[in-house]
């Protein structure tokens, strides 16, 4: 089981995920529908996904909600998933392929189950899949509740600062990944100014890269591929800069949650 420590220490690179599936059978008619939301305290980030279709039943809806749930958050993050569903089923979603794969371009996934709604954010997902679900039956337009979200979403910009507590009915379970944030360290800044305007030219130091394989483009294949994958997902990227500089690149990467300054202590000049 995780320790607070292990918590508090990477809180600004967690995200809560909260996730919830239903099924109903109504005049010989069975419509599923799924919701997940994935927050991030620290930074107010809030990303949101629904959907639903004819058939299916309500287990397929939470595995389909969780696993959209995961791919919500970018590469590097550490997740809390919070999920009502039955602690033995949650786990064995997880371990499939596919759960597999919806989690592989995470640091690392907190198993959380939990109450039946007895979080905001859980109830909110609820809602969201039921109303998914209804419209899909009715035969309402695929997006027909974009609106409705997006007024909760605006919403809980206000509330996010931190998470609700969930009642537990487990204790969490942790699954490790492999894949951390893009970490890049700035060498150099070498200002000049052309036409009137100052022009600044950063020299970045990026970590080498290794890969092995039983040939040449195995081995590259294998360098390249965590670094892509984080690059094509929107990864948490760890930029390391001198202490001297490290208020003016927080306020120059303020617009980007995902982006965390690590001022590096500089050694005095001889």
């Amino acid at each position: 089981m995780p320790s607070p420590s292990d918590t508090a220490a990477d809180s600004s690179e967690t995200w809560h995920v909260y996730t919830d599936g239903s099924s109903k059978h109504e005049r010989r008619q069975t419509f599923s529908g799924w919701a997940a939301r994935a927050v991030q305290p620290q930074t107010r980030q809030v990303r949101q996904a629904s959907g639903a279709g004819p058939g299916g039943d309500s287990l397929g809806a939470e595995t389909t909600a969780i696993l959209e749930g995961l791919r919500l958050v970018p590469a590097g993050a550490a997740v809390l998933l919070h999920s009502d569903l039955d602690p033995a089923l949650l786990m064995a979603v997880l371990d499939t392929g596919p759960g597999e794969a919806a989690r592989a371009h995470l640091r690392r996934v907190d198993v959380r189950p939990i109450l039946r709604h007895t979080a905001a954010h859980h109830r909110d997902m609820h809602d969201a899949a039921r109303a998914a679900e209804g419209e899909a039956r009715a035969g309402s337009p695929a997006g027909a509740a974009s609106l409705s979200n997006a007024v909760q979403d605006a919403q809980l910009q206000a509330r996010t600062g931190q998470t609700d507590a969930a009642g537990t009915r487990g204790t969490v379970r942790r699954l490790s990944g492999t894949t951390g944030p893009l970490r890049l360290r700035i060498l150099g800044l070498a200002p000049g100014r052309v036409g009137g305007r100052t022009l600044v030219t950063l020299t970045l130091g990026l970590p080498d890269l290794r890969g092995s394989g039983p040939n040449e483009v195995a081995a590259l294949q294998d360098a390249l591929e965590e670094t892509l994958a984080s690059l094509t997902r929107g990864t948490l990227v760890s930029l390391q800069v001198p202490e001297r500089w490290r208020e003016t690149v927080t306020a120059a990467t303020a617009g980007h949650g995902a982006v965390r300054v690590v001022a590096e202590v500089e050694e005095p000049a001889p």
